[in-house]
């Protein structure tokens, strides 16, 4: 039998912007319209997605109408740049147009100076999976990906910052010989006290 569930790409072809709208649409057409066909989901979110007003006061669709004006109005508070930074993509011959859609976005956020999407890219809730977004003087913990073995790692030293500027060639080359990347790493893992 053929699954009724709607998933988040489903939600986003409707044009729900990435956020918590499409996250209040899954848990109400799960709620509230459970023995109803995709058909019939899709087309009820269709119509709050464009109408929204129409919905505020709605006892079961309210809540994802009122995510969607909230995250319209901070959109409009927000302003992305108007044009985009310009970034790399390696492999952009196999990259999905979603993932490239949310680079694109990326890109023109004020903190962006640069980025790059990376072979295996593919659409992720706020970053595309296998994208890089580098940022001045902000940290974005909605553009870590979700993702079955995507790995991020911090490491806090305490070091000094006129150290890493006079000892910036040194530092570069420690972490290029010392980073691994790629499948081909992880075919013969090697046990190791971190």
């Amino acid at each position: 039998m053929a699954t009724t569930k709607l998933t988040g790409k489903e939600i986003r072809a409707l044009g729900y912007p990435e956020g918590r709208a499409i996250g209040a649409a899954v848990r109400v057409m799960e709620a509230h319209y459970k023995g109803k066909g995709k058909k019939q989901k899709l087309k009820v979110l269709q119509n709050v997605f464009q109408y929204p007003h129409n919905y505020i006061k709605d006892e079961v669709l309210g809540v994802i109408a009122r995510e969607l004006i909230a995250q319209t109005e901070v959109k409009s508070q927000i302003g992305l740049n108007p044009q985009r930074m310009p970034y790399q993509i390696y492999g952009e011959d196999h990259i999905e147009a979603g993932a490239r859609n949310q680079m694109e976005i990326a890109m023109k956020l004020p903190v962006t100076i640069g980025g790059a999407l990376m072979a295996d890219a593919h659409q992720g809730y706020g970053l595309p999976i296998g994208g890089v977004l580098a940022t001045r003087n902000a940290v974005i913990p909605y553009g870590v990906g979700v993702d079955i073995g995507c790995r991020m790692c911090l490491t806090m030293y305490s070091v000094p910052v006129s150290y890493l500027q006079q000892q910036t060639a040194h530092m570069k080359k420690m972490l290029m010989e010392n980073t691994c990347f790629g499948r081909a790493t992880f075919k013969k893992p090697e046990d190791h006290e971190v």
